[in-house]
């Protein structure tokens, strides 16, 4: 069978002779991957494809090309949480958060677009969740303050593409960087970081058998959100478990005497205390708490709490402190 290769494919193969480090040869050899037609024809390239990925691979961390000295690119911390979208090469992270948030990060349908941590706000009810698009998990791509970005995070959204015949050996791969990384535990399923799971292109014919593949190889299944950003699928239910995830929770304040302050409510760790809240409001608050009035989310009347009262997601709180002098 003749592979009848696209002449983007071609154009692929002179980069090719003109990169230099193994890391550009690599990028450009799996570009070339996901441009080659998958059929019969195409079977014997596509081995020895991966196999020059496999030795650039092997070649980049004995030398470690990635220079010390290159500009680490810094988000700057905003809203409830930060959530960083990480997976595989073309999963469709960039689109999902041009979806979810008003950025317009750079999106095409050749893989490795992103080369720069992209920041969006993603609204979620009444508070505000950062979103960053990142470049693909990859051997021999991802650089090391990549890592350093997803280990200060508070939530590591992997998102993975549900139509991908290849979609075992870029796990295989992604979860090794993890590795690499130090957020997941060498050769066993655990991770020192929050992971949420969600499986991209759900509109393309076949995803329901790719999913029963890789949730025989990896215990994802009960947390795996199907998802399609193409046909707007299941969006919503990111949010839900976005939220879920951080573990945060979102209590309402106001001044007595003066109205409910009920459109920015005070976002902080669940199971946490009055006391908690007062410090998040001012350090002083914390000297001068006396007591504070509470109401429950659909409760008319309030309770009367001391410091050590755990607070609920919705809680509105009016404190009453003691006069500073």
């Amino acid at each position: 069978m003749v592979a009848n290769l696209p002449p983007h494919y071609h154009t692929k193969e002179a980069e090719l002779k003109k990169a230099k480090t193994p890391e550009e040869k690599i990028e450009i050899l799996l570009e070339m991957m996901a441009i080659m037609p998958k059929h019969k024809g195409t079977e014997k390239l596509q081995k020895e494809l991966k196999s020059k990925i496999a030795k650039l691979r092997k070649e980049a961390a004995e030398k470690k090309i990635i220079s010390r000295g290159s500009p680490v690119p810094v988000i700057v911390r905003e809203g409830a949480g930060q959530v960083i979208i990480a997976g595989p090469a073309n999963t469709g992270k960039s689109s999902l958060l041009a979806s979810m948030t008003k950025a317009k990060p750079e999106i095409a349908d050749y893989p490795y677009t992103t080369k720069i941590p992209q920041p969006g706000m993603f609204q979620y009810q009444d508070i505000q969740i950062q979103m960053i698009d990142t470049p693909a998990l990859a051997s021999g791509i991802s650089e090391n303050w990549l890592g350093d970005m997803m280990r200060k995070a508070d939530l590591i959204m992997i998102l993975i593409d549900l139509s991908d015949d290849d979609i075992l050996e870029k796990m295989e791969d992604a979860m090794n960087v993890l590795e690499q990384f130090r957020i997941k535990t060498e050769k066993k399923w655990e991770f020192n970081k929050k992971i949420m799971w969600v499986g991209n292109k759900i509109d393309v014919a076949g995803w329901e058998e790719i999913k029963e593949v890789v949730c025989e190889l990896y215990p994802i299944e009960k947390e795996l959100i199907p998802i399609s950003v193409k046909e707007n699928i299941n969006l919503e239910e990111i949010g839900n478990w976005i939220f879920k995830k951080l573990e945060i929770i979102r209590v309402y304040t106001k001044i007595p005497g003066k109205p409910a302050e009920m459109k920015d409510p005070y976002t902080i760790a669940a199971n946490s205390t009055l006391e908690d809240l007062a410090r998040a409001i001012h350090k002083d608050l914390v000297k001068s708490f006396r007591y504070a009035r509470l109401w429950k989310q659909g409760q008319g009347n309030p309770l009367i709490a001391g410091r050590d009262h755990i607070l609920e997601d919705r809680d509105l709180v009016e404190i009453h402190a003691e006069e500073i002098k």
